[in-house]
């Protein structure tokens, strides 16, 4: 099978790409019915900002069709009003999404302020899961460090070593003793602050149950 010409292969890739970048937001059968006041409110209801309308009018202008602004800010207001909750606030802080500030003039506090606490406990979270992260990661080097201080002294048997060779292997020894005493000294302390992590971690949902 004959391959295709680089500059043929080139125009391909091209175009895939921007027909990918250029995806509608709302399809030709969205825009011939018109409904932008669902439009509107599944946008709201997302958190996407009014100004999603451009991109509709975008991909409805080949179809001979202008989006309806003031139905679609209809829709828009009320999906918005559902999206600007404090419980979703707070399901969008702790999933670590972003907030893009849409709810803070029209809703007040209580989004943002659900929103941060959703935050602070996703981060407590990250921050467990990277002590944890941490120690496995020195119990397990640990292991692979005791294998390989056995496998160095083990080669320093062979009875043909060049004395290059041997030297080599007692720096390997040394560099690998020394490793062996700093991550048996590092492990109580990252296991320590691993439970220091988890329970502040406790606590604050603990807090947040509370508070719910």
């Amino acid at each position: 099978m004959r391959s295709l010409p680089t500059l043929t292969l080139t125009v391909f890739w091209s175009a895939l790409l921007v027909g990918c970048a250029a995806k509608p937001t709302v399809s030709e059968f969205q825009c011939l019915a018109g409904d932008w006041q669902t439009i509107g409110y599944r946008d709201g209801a997302a958190g996407l900002p009014n100004t999603r309308l451009l991109s509709h009018q975008e991909a409805c202008g080949p179809h001979g069709v202008i989006p309806n602004r003031d139905v679609y800010l209809l829709g828009w207001n009320s999906g918005l009003a559902t999206y600007c909750t404090p419980e979703n606030g707070f399901r969008l802080g702790s999933s670590g999404k972003r907030e893009h500030g849409l709810c803070d003039a029209e809703f007040g506090d209580a989004f943002s302020l659900a929103y941060a606490d959703g935050r602070q406990l996703y981060a407590a979270r990250a921050a467990v899961a990277q002590a944890r992260q941490a120690l496995h990661h020195a119990e397990n080097r640990l292991t692979q460090v005791k294998q390989e201080i056995i496998d160095v002294t083990t080669a320093q048997l062979q009875p043909d070593l060049t004395t290059v060779e041997r030297v080599d292997l007692v720096a390997d020894l040394n560099r690998l003793i020394d490793e062996r005493v700093e991550l048996k000294a590092a492990i109580p302390e990252l296991a320590s602050a691993l439970q220091l992590r988890q329970r502040e971690l406790d606590d604050l949902q603990q807090l947040v149950a509370y508070q719910g």
